[in-house]
């Protein structure tokens, strides 16, 4: 039985920490922080179209922090928390787990998170201690939330999981075989669960996801607006298709100019994702909710990660650059509220 901690139990680190579990080859050790008292007590229940109904489950092994689930060996450290480096980098939350690797750690690092260029952040920690473990990470097309104070989530329609591998900035002890073995054996475990994974090149699943979230979801948050409060408003529809094209000109510049690339970011992408959003969704990102509810937002890892590539090839990005200081603003006022509480 393979041993996996889960840092983070909001929907998307529960659904899959449940699947890991699920798949019976796996015992989860889960690092809950404000529903840890209600998992512990209830367990979790679950109403997933995916993985079916399941009135109370509890995961192998439930701890309040990082440092309690420290003093194991996992095969994978999953993190599904809210990336916010401006908050608390991922390197620092993980860092009691990194800090018990050494060079005969096979550990490989999970990131369940949004944004392009969050593995910068892992990498480097790793180089610090002289590691250098696989570091894999996923996009996750779910509709999955969390209710009843932390101790239910439901999900519904589709549920898709891309992963991949990152290769490291220079020189690694880890050959590219050895993340592979490591990105094929964590998609079978979910896989064996009935999750929906597809292993792909990551960094074009993340720029094509990033696409959806730099553009829906920072406009609806900047307008206090539902997705389909936005599509109704022709100029803004209109400006969401102008924000894609921008984040295509970096991506594409970031990305190899072959065949892959290309079929995945084509020509008429940006328009395609606009179309196929329904005209009469009610649907609140996630960066929108955050915001209603006073926390902060991923503003650094969906529109920062964006910038810092654009500034690296030397590519202009006014629209971005715009619905970037307008979330800083309300960052800087979402996290001087949190500070004073």
């Amino acid at each position: 039985m393979e041993k996996v901690c889960v840092v983070g139990f909001g929907a998307i680190g529960a659904l899959y920490a449940f699947a890991l579990e699920k798949s019976s080859k796996v015992e989860v050790t889960a690092v809950c922080r404000s529903n840890y008292e209600a998992i512990q007590e209830h367990g979790l229940r679950i109403e997933s179209d995916r993985f079916g109904s399941h009135p109370s489950w509890h995961p192998h092994r439930v701890v309040r922090t990082v440092e309690e689930a420290a003093n194991e060996r996992y095969s994978y450290i999953v993190c599904a928390t809210k990336c916010l480096p401006d908050v608390r980098p991922t390197s620092n939350i993980l860092a009691p787990l990194l800090d018990a690797l050494d060079e005969t750690s096979s550990t490989s690092i999970v990131l369940l998170q949004n944004g392009v260029g969050i593995e910068d952040d892992i990498f480097e920690a790793l180089s610090r201690r002289d590691l250098s473990n696989p570091v894999i990470s996923g996009c996750a097309w779910v509709d999955a939330t969390m209710v009843d104070s932390g101790k239910a989530i439901t999900q519904h329609g589709k549920e898709e999981l891309v992963i991949g591998y990152h290769k490291p900035p220079g020189p690694s002890a880890f050959s590219e075989d050895t993340s592979k073995v490591a990105l094929g054996h964590f998609s079978d475990i979910l896989q064996s669960a009935g999750a929906a994974v597809k292993v792909s090149e990551i960094d074009v699943a993340r720029w094509r996801k990033v696409l959806w979230n730099a553009s829906f979801s920072t406009v609806c948050t900047l307008t206090r607006a539902r997705v389909g409060d936005v599509l109704a408003v022709p100029e803004a529809r209109a400006s969401l298709r102008e924000i894609m094209e921008e984040v295509l000109l970096v991506a594409r510049a970031c990305l190899p100019n072959d065949g892959f690339v290309k079929s995945i970011l084509h020509a008429t992408v940006a328009q395609d994702v606009v179309n196929n959003e329904n005209p009469a969704s009610v649907f609140k990102p996630s960066m929108f909710v955050d915001l209603e509810s006073g926390r902060p937002i991923e503003v650094e890892a969906i529109v920062g990660g964006i910038l810092r590539r654009a500034r690296e090839k030397g590519i202009a990005t006014p629209r971005l650059d715009l619905i970037y200081a307008g979330l800083k603003v309300i960052q800087q006022g979402l996290i001087s509220h949190k500070n004073s509480t």
